[in-house]
């Protein structure tokens, strides 16, 4: 290991976000940890609309990293949660997807967040070297011009504002969106 290399697996998730702000990695990180919590939300519904129910969750979870404040003193993991259902069900609910309340089991949600296993030395490594993997893909899919667009959606705001922040067209914007929510499908398969 190099002198000075940050272990991103050591870190907590609150350390995670604070570093987030300027480290790729650090966002990579947070993804991994909490794919398998956004799979379990998008799982609960339709199989048709899975897919689409983790792109939003994972833009949710992405939101949630940059709006989490330190000083209210919640939990990152329990923020995340709520924005990551939230993100989920007002997707659902803006596309008229009716019934899907049917599909949704809040006593499972307990469950689940509480049944995490207790990690090993070989469940760490293994998760270590998925982490290392993931990163990777996600720095080398995303362009440094997504990655900006991708930052400053996550902070709120609309397009119209990003194309303003960033000298660029709306189109351009909406451009890099799509092929943002596009590669990260593709990486997070």
């Amino acid at each position: 290991m190099g002198k000075g290399r940050v272990q991103y697996n050591t870190l907590s998730d609150e350390e995670l976000v604070e570093r987030s702000k300027s480290d790729k990695r650090a966002v990579s990180e947070l993804i991994v940890r909490y794919l398998r919590t956004v799979e379990y939300f998008a799982g609960r519904y339709d199989v048709s609309i899975r897919e689409d129910m983790i792109q939003e969750g994972l833009m949710g979870l992405l939101k949630a990293v940059n709006t989490y404040r330190f000083d209210e003193n919640v939990k990152f993991s329990t923020y995340a949660n709520v924005c990551v259902r939230n993100k989920i069900i007002s997707s659902m609910k803006k596309n008229s997807l009716t019934g899907f309340e049917q599909f949704y089991d809040d006593s499972l949600e307990e469950r689940f967040i509480g049944s995490a296993d207790e990690p090993n030395p070989e469940s760490i490594l293994m998760q270590s070297e998925r982490n290392e993997e993931i990163y990777n893909k996600i720095i080398s899919a995303l362009s440094e011009q997504e990655w900006k667009v991708f930052q400053l959606f996550l902070t709120g705001m609309a397009y119209n504002q990003m194309a303003l922040n960033l000298g660029v067209t709306v189109k351009s914007v909406d451009n890099a969106m799509q092929r943002v929510r596009r590669k990260l499908k593709s990486v997070l398969k």
